[in-house]
């Protein structure tokens, strides 16, 4: 059985999110900073874990451009898409 994420907005305005995301690490945050970080809209993003055994992760994100949520759909959308393009390369 998977652990449950549950994601806890601690600011959201026109240009900035930060959230806290518990039951979470790495796994989800690093490839999501990776794509955001290539997107010439966002100023910065970062993500930091508390301690490794505590599954509290810290995500910050600000846009020059957008919004932050559209943003992190951006990232989302080619996250997915680059994962379903690897699939056909196996399994075509």
């Amino acid at each position: 059985m998977s652990p449950v994420l549950r994601l806890e907005i601690l600011k959201l305005d026109d240009k900035y999110l930060e959230l806290k995301a518990k039951g979470e690490t790495y796994t989800l945050f690093s490839p999501l900073v990776e794509y955001l970080s290539n997107d010439p809209d966002v100023e910065y993003v970062q993500f930091d874990v508390d301690h490794p055994l505590q599954e509290n992760a810290y995500f910050k994100l600000k846009v020059k451009r957008g919004n932050p949520l559209e943003a992190i759909q951006r990232a989302v959308n080619a996250i997915l898409s680059d994962l379903e393009e690897l699939e056909r390369g196996f399994f075509s």
